[in-house]
């Protein structure tokens, strides 16, 4: 089976300027990780930091104490911003930012999973005209089972299923949510991969 990667990080989608949503949304909490998910790699920020934007601007002020999902190890670590109508990531500088991430730790071993930040409506086409059915928010599923994902165009994304939801479905279309943080808007990645330290 073919393996899916996201061809440009969700940032490079990103557009400034406020779409006239209604903001963060009310239970973001900063983005932090969320109850559901503390079993993953988390960077806890030892002291304020700065995350930029591919443009160069702060796209996120980490203050002391804030925990934030990780993504992209170990090569290319990211955190990760849970919103509640989906996921984006900022590029995570470990050798200037203070945190404290054991998953970051020079051998550690570790295991993945992809995870779902949102109710996932799934269609058979890139029109999103034929509705197949439905993924609950937090469903995860298994890279070794072929779960993955892969931007597609105009804010639709290619969900690889691998038979493992949507009654034996092998892949669908979903459409990528925009999620506005103060006056910059980014496209919400439904699925992110996230990390856990093996037991």
């Amino acid at each position: 089976m073919r393996e899916f990667k996201v061809l440009v990080c969700a940032l490079a989608f990103a557009a400034c300027g406020d779409d006239g949503g209604g903001g963060s949304g009310a239970g973001s909490n900063n983005g932090q990780v969320s109850e559901e998910l503390e079993g993953y790699c988390i960077a806890t920020f030892t002291g304020e930091h700065d995350l930029l934007n591919l443009g160069g601007d702060v796209a996120l002020h980490a203050e002391e104490g804030q925990r934030y999902l990780l993504t992209g190890l170990p090569d290319s670590p990211a955190i990760v911003y849970q919103h509640q109508d989906g996921a984006f990531d900022l590029e995570l500088d470990v050798g200037t930012a203070p945190i404290d991430a054991p998953c970051l730790a020079d051998g550690a071993a570790l295991t993945s999973e992809y995870v779902v930040f949102a109710q996932l409506d799934v269609y058979s086409d890139q029109a999103l005209q034929n509705l197949v059915c439905t993924i609950e928010k937090f469903t995860r599923g298994s890279p070794t089972n072929g779960f993955g994902y892969g931007y597609v165009a105009n804010n639709v994304y290619e969900v690889i299923l691998g038979g493992g939801f949507c009654d034996g479905l092998e892949s669908g279309y979903v459409e990528a949510t925009r999620i506005t943080i103060g006056d910059m808007g980014h496209v919400g990645v439904p699925v992110r991969q996230l990390f856990k330290l093996q037991e």
